[in-house]
């Protein structure tokens, strides 16, 4: 079974016995992932902070960290959790899961996404976890933008307020839980379509969406 999960993490184990303790949870047994855990936390941060330091050059300290921190957040990785169906895979005990099998903590997961990671580096050391990494994250390294993405909603708002165009608004549609960005949103203004974002929650795909109409051609034409 170990077999599937590999193939969706995309790295094959020398020591199986690495893996298994990195889907184990302290409730299942003593030899669990929590160690494996800690060592995959600080190998991620790291990883994402290279990334973002070598493809962001002009970007400030403050906005290097919080993309890091929008990329190795809680949602971030029950994404990838569920990307490689993890929670099937996990080891826990028996009050851990419902009577239909799932996890009654969503944490777990998350924390197992980290625990395997940890378990890449111990198996085969720092380009094998980076890859792993890199390739689990990819779609969300490819949108991430030096912005601060917080004020985007607010100054759009300000914007077209000062145009007296009114207020936009967002339409949500959740594509599913098995997708990662799982939202997409429209910002819609004056019932036209200005631009469309995605994220793993409501508000991210709606911060993502006004992000993008802030930085379009066709919206600075719009308010002139």
């Amino acid at each position: 079974m170990q077999a599937s999960l590999e193939q969706r993490i995309g790295y094959r184990f020398k020591d199986k016995g690495i893996l298994t303790q990195a889907l184990t949870h302290a409730s299942k047994s003593p030899h669990h992932l929590e160690r494996q855990e800690f060592l995959g936390d600080a190998i991620l941060g790291l990883t994402i902070a290279e990334y973002l330091y070598k493809f962001f050059p002009n970007s400030a300290e403050g906005d290097l960290s919080k993309m890091r921190a929008n990329l190795v957040c809680k949602q971030a990785l029950l994404s990838v959790a569920a990307q490689w169906q993890l929670e099937k895979y996990l080891h826990v005990g028996d009050g851990e899961r419902t009577k239909q099998g799932h996890l009654k903590s969503k944490s777990i997961a998350a924390n197992a996404v980290e625990s395997v990671i940890g378990a890449v580096f111990l198996d085969s050391g720092w380009p094998a976890a980076q890859k792993v990494i890199l390739t689990a994250w990819a779609d969300k390294l490819n949108v991430v933008k030096p912005a601060n993405l917080r004020d985007a909603k607010s100054l759009l708002q300000e914007l077209t307020q000062a145009h007296g165009l009114g207020l936009p608004t967002y339409k949500v549609k959740d594509l599913g839980i098995e997708k990662s960005p799982r939202f997409e949103a429209s910002c819609m203004l004056q019932s036209e379509c200005l631009g469309v974002g995605y994220g793993d929650r409501k508000k991210s795909a709606e911060i993502d969406a006004a992000s993008k109409v802030v930085e379009s051609d066709d919206f600075s034409k719009f308010i002139k």
